[in-house]
């Protein structure tokens, strides 16, 4: 996958909203440009914990199913 991401931010009502293009789910809103833009850090920081949380508990599971699978000599 080769994605490009795009920051755009836009006045909208009272503030802004910034958010990444193409990528569902990252955006924030921020009473100023500059605090919409702090606050979508915020966001991509806290959706990456998550993924690389997502990463472990997959590689445990993994290494589980590798550890039980029967080794064969050659």
């Amino acid at each position: 996958m080769n994605i490009q991401p795009k920051i755009k931010v836009e006045k909208d009502g009272d503030g802004f909203l910034a958010e990444v293009e193409n990528i569902d789910g990252l955006y924030a809103f921020g009473k100023t440009e500059k605090e919409a833009k702090k606050e979508l850090l915020n966001v991509i920081e806290m959706t990456m914990d998550y993924h690389l949380e997502q990463v472990e508990i997959e590689r445990k599971l993994k290494n589980d199913l590798v550890s039980q699978m029967p080794s064969h000599a050659v």
